[in-house]
């Protein structure tokens, strides 16, 4: 049985940030207030899950970057890393910055299939996804474990939503 649904009802997860724009000095690019910044936007974006993100470290390209010049940085999440693409927009040392990468909280994840997935099949399921934090990259996937009052088990696959999609997941297997 394969089941599509949406994750509308699990806003716990960290969607991919939105892309935040933020102006560097005009002498050359200040990587350690762009570093600042991007700290600043995931931790308001992680809040709703109490996470923080405690470092992050961009790469020093040499020479001057032009518009449209990019490279990534990288987050780190409770030990988890998150990556951070960086985007020159002009020759200013203006950047957009946006994650590569969605956070799931899993045992809040487990919590919200669970509903979704008895409300699409109604009846009680229950999805366990496991503990702490998983970091996945937009357009990949990853399992939970549904049981039902019976004993039967399926697994859930659950997939990254990128800026132009939402997570979504669906119970794979079975007839």
């Amino acid at each position: 049985m394969r089941s599509p649904g949406s994750l509308l009802a699990l806003l716990l997860l960290v969607p991919v940030a939105a892309g935040c724009q933020f102006s560097l000095s005009s002498g050359g690019p200040d990587y350690k207030k762009l570093e600042s910044a991007i700290v600043d936007e995931l931790n308001k974006q992680y809040a709703p899950m109490a996470r923080q993100v405690s470092t992050v470290e961009c790469p020093r390209p040499s020479g001057s970057p032009k518009a449209g010049s990019s490279f990534n940085c990288i987050a780190d999440l409770e030990g988890n890393d998150v990556r951070v693409e960086v985007k020159f927009t002009d020759d200013a040392y203006n950047v957009d910055f946006a994650t590569l990468d969605v956070v799931f909280d899993l045992a809040e994840t487990g919590k919200g299939l669970s509903r979704e997935v008895s409300k699409k099949y109604g009846f009680g399921v229950k999805v366990s996804c496991g503990r702490g934090l998983k970091v996945v990259a937009v357009g990949e996937s990853f399992e939970c474990e549904a049981s039902d009052r019976g004993g039967d088990t399926r697994p859930v696959r659950v997939t990254a939503g990128g800026p132009d999609s939402e997570d979504s997941w669906e119970v794979v297997g079975g007839g």
